[in-house]
């Protein structure tokens, strides 16, 4: 059985969270403002762009803005400095006997291969 000290601390903090509420949102929404009055370059130094707050302000009241457009700017210097991802899916075909690879590129030595461009 919950101890009756337990249950007005739940109580207590259930009810100190919703008088908070409008000063949470007030505080989101101003961070909102803020940054829908930067210009593109000035979003991009922090890793959004437009759309992103276009999208954070779309957010009902009661959800904090500032995770969504965290996590997009996250993901994107992610993939700004991740590897590259590979283009062509792996091909069943490469992995049979007998398919014929492309042969490797070899360098050829200086002077051969070369040709003359007239300009002019």
């Amino acid at each position: 059985m919950i101890s009756a000290n337990r249950m007005w601390g739940t109580v207590g903090a259930g009810a100190r969270r919703a008088a908070a509420w409008p000063f949470r949102v007030a505080a989101a929404r101003a961070t909102l403002r803020t940054l829908s009055n930067m210009d593109r370059r000035e979003l991009a130094d922090i890793g959004l762009n437009l759309s992103d707050v276009r999208d954070a302000s779309a957010l009902p009241l009661d959800r904090d803005p500032t995770a969504l457009l965290a996590r997009r700017a996250r993901e994107r210097r992610r993939d700004a400095f991740g590897p590259p991802q590979c283009l062509r899916p792996p091909d069943d075909r490469d992995n049979l006997p007998g398919h014929r690879q492309p042969a490797p590129l070899e360098p050829k030595p200086a002077g051969q291969g070369a040709r003359l461009v007239r300009t002019g």
